[in-house]
């Protein structure tokens, strides 16, 4: 029993800890995919294509911003692959 517990205890503390490195790879992502996403969006073509862009690039910094660093990124991707970058 007193086994059990202490894995818990390890697991919890293992947890906070690796939290902030993955929190702040996924940060790095959603910088790295928003500065690629902005430079396709300003060398695009006007059009419907890049309002749509524009709309997930919008969508991708408040995912980010909110720490949803996974739907932000994908966001970005959606806005490359609009563009013809990806």
């Amino acid at each position: 029993m007193k086994f059990a517990s202490l894995a818990a205890a390890a697991a919890v503390c293992a947890a906070f800890v690796l939290a902030p490195a993955a929190n702040a790879s996924g940060l790095n992502d959603c910088i790295q995919m928003g500065k690629q996403a902005n430079e396709a969006l300003n060398a695009a073509q006007p059009g419907q294509a890049a309002d749509a862009a524009r709309a997930q690039i919008t969508a991708g910094r408040t995912f980010c911003a909110s720490g949803m660093y996974v739907q932000g990124v994908a966001r970005y991707t959606k806005a490359l692959q609009l563009l013809g970058k990806s």
